[in-house]
């Protein structure tokens, strides 16, 4: 019989886990509006829009783009810069960018651990047949 200490199990996040509420909050409060989904698909692959730019591609009130934009913002997954492109009277426009770095990296492993953390809560609340099933 051996006497060499058993490693323990590293713990595991439950659905109870305050990390995992956060990060299912967080996801939800970025893009759980289908618009804020399309507003940052289309930050995306338009860089630098405005605003204006992105209200009038939604059929949107700029306010309300502004707010959506600033959500995005808020989640860490647009950034702003803030310049003139004109000379002129009147406030710099913002302009909206997608951070892609933080993308590649950090939102995959999130993501990641995200679904893992969602598969292993629906296993233990499907029965064993359900389970298996799926």
């Amino acid at each position: 019989m051996s006497t060499a200490p058993i490693a323990a199990e590293p713990e595991r996040p439950t659905a109870d886990d305050g990390r995992f509420s956060a990060a299912v909050a967080a996801v939800s409060a970025a893009f759980g509006d289908p618009t804020r989904r399309d507003i940052f698909l289309h930050v995306r692959a338009e860089p630098g829009a405005t605003a204006t730019e992105v209200a009038a591609a939604f059929s949107l009130h700029p306010n309300v783009a502004r707010h959506h934009l600033q959500r995005l913002v808020d989640g860490g997954y647009l950034r702003v810069e803030t310049g003139r492109t004109a000379a002129g009277a009147g406030r710099p426009s913002k302009r909206y960018f997608c951070v892609e770095e933080e993308l590649s990296l950090g939102l995959m492993q999130r993501r990641d651990d995200l679904l893992m953390r969602l598969l292993g809560e629906a296993m233990r609340r499907l029965g064993p047949d359900e389970a298996e099933e799926m």
